[in-house]
């Protein structure tokens, strides 16, 4: 495990910054369906501002747990979920990833939040 989080500290650390930042909302990362819908794979994941800003934000916090917020629907709860996992292989230990259903969560984006 621990050279799985030092291998992606290491690729966070050498990635240029991104053209655009994680779209600014106060309580994390946005991270949009149109962003999701692209292919996957760990590399694509982390080039994305939101993830890539969040991992960043939750290797700096020690003890930190990772939240995905979403709305309740059917494919956001699909989705959650996928996003779920793909933390997972990222590094980040499923015990520390959170999953919060959120009426206030607009059906085409997740929120990253890191918490302490």
């Amino acid at each position: 495990m621990r050279r799985i989080l030092t291998s992606l500290l290491f690729a966070l650390a050498l990635m240029p910054p991104a053209h655009a930042q994680a779209a600014a909302d106060p309580h994390g990362y946005s991270l949009s369906a149109e962003q999701w819908a692209l292919s996957r794979s760990g590399d694509s994941l982390i080039r994305l501002a939101a993830v890539r800003d969040a991992m960043a934000e939750w290797l700096a916090t020690p003890h930190a747990k990772m939240r995905i917020q979403y709305s309740g629907s059917d494919a956001a709860s699909l989705w959650a979920g996928e996003l779920s996992d793909w933390l997972v292989a990222l590094g980040i230990p499923a015990d520390r990833i959170e999953k919060h259903v959120s009426a206030d969560q607009a059906e085409d984006a997740v929120i990253l939040e890191v918490r302490s």
